[in-house]
């Protein structure tokens, strides 16, 4: 017959795992993004908040260096430091020409974006520069430097967050598609599902 004692030691024992199990599947729900994704062991965290959706909105203001920090799940100071990518492309759930010296393009083929906004990658993170009078013809004006850029005033419609981070890991395994506007008074994150969102 056990003792009250060893009752008491067998009960806290089983609290213990069942905290410690507890806690394992709060982890590993934090990282799958709600179960619907597979275990991220490399992230990017955007003023204190950790983004782990592989798909996201963002809304920035003009005129601010914005700071995005890369982090890999399992890392501890000591690890040595690990690459990643980063590039910004356009985002465009609805496509429109544009014209460069009278020749027509398209939107989502324009490419590479991130020298408009003035991209900085350093070894554990990256920043961003957004200028006061940004828009979508000045971010094509630096992808064709010295032509003539025609946007269509309807350019923006159809296209709430035109621009669109990518954030990969080193081995390209884990990636982040993070679609942003810029002159939204109000920032925060929008995460897939949308159910969740951090204001900022």
């Amino acid at each position: 017959m056990q003792s009250k004692g060893q009752l008491a030691a067998k009960v806290i024992g089983i609290i213990l795992v069942l905290l410690l199990v507890a806690g394992l599947v709060a982890v590993i729900y934090k990282f799958t993004n709600g179960f619907n994704e597979d275990f991220k062991t490399f992230y990017v965290e955007h003023e204190g908040k950790q983004i782990l959706a592989q798909n996201s909105e963002l809304a920035l203001e003009p005129g601010k260096t914005y700071r995005f920090d890369v982090k890999y799940t399992f890392d501890t100071q000591q690890s040595e430091t690990r690459d990643y990518s980063v590039e910004i492309v356009p985002n465009a759930e609805q496509d429109f020409e544009y014209t460069v010296d009278g020749e027509t393009y398209l939107y989502s083929k324009a490419g590479d974006l991130s020298a408009a906004f003035s991209l900085k990658k350093q070894k554990s993170y990256f920043e961003i520069t957004l200028r006061e009078d940004m828009t979508i013809q000045c971010v094509l004006e630096t992808v064709h430097p010295g032509q003539q850029v025609k946007v269509p005033e309807n350019a923006s419609d159809g296209n709430p967050f035109p621009y669109a981070l990518i954030v990969s890991s080193y081995n390209g395994n884990v990636s982040y598609r993070i679609a942003f506007d810029i002159g939204t008074d109000v920032t925060g994150i929008t995460l897939d599902p949308p159910s969740i969102v951090f204001a900022g």
